[in-house]
């Protein structure tokens, strides 16, 4: 499994470079514009969405009675977090499990409600991007119906009692149980605190567009920012062969973008927010790491 992932990593990889090779021209000659205020807007904005998946994330053990504070879960959190950029796919688990224990909570409930909030941003992702497609990249109405019977169909698969769910209990009866103490009122709050972050991130990403490219270089709307950083994201979740969605989510949002603003901004902007987004999240995670925990002050 190792091998075939990084097989299927380098793959990506090159998928890339062919993608990004055709407009070195492009890139060199580019303008740079720099508007500091919507690079600070922006960067604020990310720093804020991940305030509200912290948040959603201490609901929901606040929902299966864990005790733990919100700062400590805070810290329980980012390090998972940033934990995924490792290879390996394990580490973020891995990293949850030696965490809540450290916290007094147990790592069956951490794990659980970790991967129900992951299972329920990628259904809020699909909604996301059958609302905003449409209308951002001009396509008929049926590829918005069809995503949305996707997510349903997914919803009826996950939620206890489904096909997923079933096997769950069978074969996972630990995670399944804390999933099945959740009432549908607080899944349902769930589903819409977390259609939150994805509006965050698109807003945020046009922010970095225009504080690179200026608003001359930035031709497309808001829904088109929001849907093709939501589904580029998207597939990188998906390919979980690849460290916090490598190469995959850069060559998915280079496709969409090249088309509107041209090959040479769009693996600028692909790259950009690649890196902006990392720096953002690492600088977060050490600044909650470093704080002192109530405990311990």
């Amino acid at each position: 499994m190792r091998l075939l992932q990084a097989v299927v990593l380098i793959g990506a990889g090159y998928y890339l470079y062919r993608q990004i090779a055709p407009h070195w021209s492009e890139i060199g000659t580019r303008q740079f514009v720099w508007h500091p205020g919507a690079l600070v807007l922006g960067s604020g904005i990310v720093v804020l969405t991940l305030a509200v998946l912290v948040g959603a994330w201490i609901t929901s053990l606040r929902w299966c009675a864990a005790r733990i504070t919100a700062l400590d879960a805070a810290k329980v959190w980012f390090t998972s977090n940033l934990a995924r950029f490792l290879p390996g796919g394990v580490w973020q688990f891995a990293s949850l499990a030696v965490m809540s224990g450290r916290y007094g909570v147990s790592p069956t409930v951490t794990t659980a409600t970790v991967l129900l909030e992951q299972v329920v941003l990628l259904l809020t992702g699909l909604a996301v991007v059958a609302v905003f497609t449409p209308a951002a990249l001009h396509t008929t109405w049926w590829q918005g119906a069809l995503v949305g019977g996707v997510i349903l169909g997914v919803l009826m698969l996950v939620l206890p009692g489904g096909r997923i769910g079933r096997w769950l209990a069978q074969h996972v009866p630990s995670i399944s149980l804390v999933w099945s103490q959740l009432r549908a009122p607080q899944l349902l709050s769930f589903f819409v605190i977390l259609i939150v972050p994805w509006l965050l991130y698109g807003t945020a990403f046009r922010l970095l567009a225009i504080g690179l490219l200026g608003e001359g270089g930035v031709v497309a709307s808001w829904g088109f920012y929001i849907a093709a950083f939501t589904g580029s994201y998207l597939a990188g979740v998906i390919a979980v062969f690849a460290p916090a969605g490598l190469f995959v989510r850069e060559a998915a949002l280079i496709g969409v973008l090249t088309p509107v603003l041209g090959g040479g901004d769009a693996v600028i902007l692909a790259i950009a927010s690649r890196i902006w987004l990392t720096a953002l999240e690492i600088a977060s995670g050490i600044v909650v790491l470093a704080l002192p925990s109530p405990s311990n002050v």
